[in-house]
């Protein structure tokens, strides 16, 4: 086949996907709000921004959460952290994968893309919000309208993913209803024995943990002295007796770990609450046992 005709049929190809695209009943304002509700929910989340995103949950779960211990139990960003990680969710990419109804809820399943957040360590500092903080007017400026150029000139290393979120619908507006009610409080701690030689912080102090489902802990740690530090982690649950149904399904800390000095590393760890002690216990506290070796 001759160049022109290679040309021609790549046109006609063209023409006839963008023909079945406009034939496609277009999407309803109401469709439009579900999956802003989604999109802004997500986009909150990624940016640690748990003040807003308590505004798009149901009134049933924020019955069971105030604002107040929702936003300071799940670590979020501030001043101009917060700034930068807005910046990057404005990045993000949500697209409609499927939908469905049940019993009157939505199910949205969709897929999103973002920047990786540790891709940019270097650049943010980290993610040290007391250095990222502090950085002066003109630095933020800079950093801020690097983050811009190398979004528009493609150079951010993007994370695709899906996620499916459920919907209700309260007076005009969606919201989104994760069923805090039906889950179980898990309270993280830590204890340190043998001297304080370890920052230890959790991602969040306190999760939702539904029964049967599994949920995750993430907890940097960083060794602040001059020198090499080990240590072992063992667990302290209350009561006692739901360690026969709290199973570990994955963990960073089994064996013992070494920090170097000045070292900082951040472990998961992900659980799983059975069906019955979840129904029994209302509120666990699991409090991670670091020693010094």
């Amino acid at each position: 086949m001759d160049r022109g005709k290679i040309i021609l049929a790549a046109v006609l190809t063209a023409v006839s996907v963008l023909g079945a695209y406009l034939l496609l009943p277009p999407r309803s304002t109401e469709s439009n709000r579900q999956l802003a509700t989604v999109d802004g929910y997500l986009r909150a989340n990624y940016a640690r921004d748990f003040g807003r995103a308590y505004d798009y949950l149901s009134s049933a779960d924020r019955q069971v959460r105030t604002r107040q211990n929702f936003v300071s139990s799940q670590g979020a960003y501030s001043s101009f952290t917060l700034e930068v990680a807005r910046r990057l969710a404005g990045f993000m990419k949500v697209w409609l994968i499927e939908q469905k109804e049940i019993s009157g809820r939505l199910i949205i399943k969709v897929g999103y893309r973002v920047p990786a957040p540790a891709e940019l360590n270097d650049l943010l500092l980290n993610w040290d919000e007391d250095r990222l903080n502090a950085l002066p007017m003109d630095k933020q400026k800079e950093l801020l309208a690097e983050l811009d150029g190398r979004n528009q000139s493609g150079k951010l290393l993007n994370i695709e993913g899906q996620e499916t979120v459920e919907l209700i619908k309260e007076a005009k507006a969606w919201k989104v209803f994760i069923d805090w009610a039906a889950s179980t409080r898990v309270l993280l701690r830590s204890k340190l024995s043998g001297g304080n030689k370890l920052d230890i912080r959790f991602t969040t102090t306190e999760v939702m943990a539904k029964h049967d489902e599994l949920f995750l802990v993430n907890v940097k740690i960083r060794n602040p002295s001059p020198h090499a530090v080990t240590f072992t982690v063992g667990h302290l649950l209350e009561p006692p007796e739901v360690a026969n149904d709290l199973q570990l399904v994955e963990c960073g800390l089994l064996t013992p770990t070494t920090l170097e000095a000045k070292q900082e590393k951040e472990f998961a760890m992900a659980y799983q609450l059975s069906a019955p002690a979840g129904q029994t216990h209302r509120e666990i506290k699991l409090t991670y046992d670091f020693k010094l070796r």
